[in-house]
């Protein structure tokens, strides 16, 4: 049910698990917060909607045999890019095979070739699995998904699944009949983790509304011509709570009365039986603020996160790699070195983990744990990593962690991490995380000034830089700097930048 509070709102801290909206104009910020801690965060905005999920009724643009894809046009800035394996049987099987070919056996069964499966100018239904990169169009597939909150529709594939995450074997059985006996021919149907003791008749009924979601979808590309759109997955708020909610997190707080009657009119209208608490805060501290989001959102950029004990992690994060050290750093409590380095992992592992889904790490990350002797306790440091890991929503391939103390994973990437959408690189450094040193910057100075000082007889020259480099340069050559305007008849001149910006320094001609 949806519990209906005061207007006047005000929690002290984050003590129980919840959901918090922040809404600003055209900015939906949502934070996930488990066990007195911030784990997730999501920020969309406007000026950059999200796209995944979205779907289309796309044309073959054209094909690329060498990298056995397909450039498809939807009407979009980009064309997206489709790879084979994301090509569903349907969207070619009825275009090159008669009707007398469809029972053919598996065993004359061969994985297509892209040219085989597409042609140019050819229109499919398309759903975008992986946002735009850089110069890169988004991802796409044509097994299109339609999420629910217990369900997930497949619209061109056949099965009956049930998430891993649910591991009771007789709710698996329960579920797996459930979805069996009612599945759409020709479609499938996923039971999300959410799915779990839920009544039957709550699952058929989200089942009908994907079912008549799905028929719409369906219906729009049969009356209109590619490129055109045809579903756009709801915004961040909606999204929040159809995936977000558990049976362990239950309360949703936000600052928005305008969101709190849309939350409300939405779960009254799909998920009415179940047990959901909608408070709105109104207090003048910022919401985000209140509850410590803001504080986490700041330390994003930053590389080094200490551990409550002492030791902190170092993550490097490169546009394919993500690196994550464990140091030792103030913590010294240990009885011995073998149990300091054993405790600064246990409180790693879970940290890492809750730092992986905070700033969204994704593609390849490789953690250094501290090195491990005793092979016991290389375990435990594992297995209490991989527990904590399971809380994420995002599929994950993790190794053994190696003698040394390593451990690699493989993350899913369906949307970049978030530090890419709330930060933008350095302009001085271009990304790299360094600007020239003072030294190097008052040599280039000196360098420079010597090219000019021929030219300049009888003249003034100002060098404007930071007051560090100014006051570095007197420092350290301002005894030379006298002798060039003695032997060049020439008058060096000091100015303060104030706001140095991308230039670190100027020299000017008078």
């Amino acid at each position: 049910m949806v519990e209906e509070l005061e207007p006047k709102f005000l929690s002290n801290h984050l003590m129980e698990n919840q959901i918090i909206i922040n809404t600003t104009f055209n900015e939906t910020r949502v934070a996930l917060g488990e066990n007195g801690t911030i784990t997730e965060i999501y920020v969309e905005r406007q000026s950059h909607p999200r796209t995944v999920g979205n779907i289309y009724k796309g044309r073959v643009d054209k094909i690329v045999p060498g990298m056995q894809a397909a450039f498809i046009e939807m009407g979009l800035e980009k064309s997206g890019f489709i790879s084979v394996e994301d090509v569903t049987e349907d969207s070619f099987l009825d275009f090159f095979l008669g009707a007398e070919d469809e029972d053919s056996g598996e065993n004359d069964w061969k994985q297509p070739i892209i040219q085989d499966i597409l042609r140019e100018g050819q229109e499919l239904l398309v759903q975008i699995i992986k946002e735009p990169t850089g110069a890169k169009g988004p991802k796409l597939s044509s097994n299109i998904a339609l999420p629910g909150k217990y369900l997930v529709l497949l619209g061109t594939v056949d099965i009956v699944g049930i998430s891993r995450r649910i591991y009771k074997d007789e709710e698996r059985q329960r579920l797996s009949e459930i979805l069996s006996a009612s599945k759409p021919p020709g479609t499938g149907l996923i039971a999300r983790t959410a799915s779990v003791g839920v009544g039957e008749g709550e699952i058929l009924d989200e089942l009908e509304y994907l079912k008549t979601l799905w028929e719409e979808i369906k219906s729009k590309s049969e009356n209109q011509k590619a490129p055109s759109f045809l579903y756009r997955e709801p915004k961040l708020c909606i999204r929040a709570v159809r995936d977000l909610l558990t049976q362990d997190v239950k309360t949703v707080v936000m600052d928005s009365k305008e969101v709190y009657d849309e939350l409300q009119t939405y779960l009254k209208e799909n998920f009415n039986g179940v047990d959901v608490k909608l408070k709105l805060y109104e207090d003048p501290t910022p919401i985000f603020t209140h509850f410590g989001v803001d504080s986490e959102l700041e330390k994003i950029a930053e590389k080094k996160v200490w551990l409550k004990s002492g030791g902190y992690l170092i993550i490097d994060i490169a546009e394919a790699l993500t690196v994550i050290d464990v140091n030792t750093g103030k913590y010294l409590k240990g009885k011995n070195q073998d149990d300091t380095i054993f405790d600064i992992n246990l409180e790693a592992a879970q940290e890492i983990a809750r730092q992986i889904r905070l700033r969204n790490l994704v593609g390849i990350i490789v953690i250094d744990f501290i090195d491990m002797k005793d092979s016991s306790k290389r375990k435990e440091v594992y297995n209490t990593f991989t527990k904590a890991l399971k809380r994420d929503k995002a599929r994950s391939v993790v190794l053994e962690m190696s003698l040394f103390g390593v451990v690699q994973l493989t993350r899913q990437r369906i949307r970049e991490n978030l530090l890419s959408t709330i930060a933008e690189p350095c302009e001085q450094c271009a990304g790299t995380g360094y600007v020239k040193s003072v030294e190097t910057s008052i040599y280039e100075i000196i360098r420079a000034l010597k090219s000019r000082l021929e030219s300049m007889a009888g003249k003034k020259i100002t060098v404007a830089a930071s007051k560090t480099i100014l006051q570095t340069l007197q420092s350290l050559e301002g005894e030379n700097l006298r002798r060039l305007e003695a032997e060049s008849d020439v008058e060096i001149l000091s100015e303060e930048l104030r706001n140095p910006g991308n230039h670190l320094y100027e020299i000017r001609g008078e």
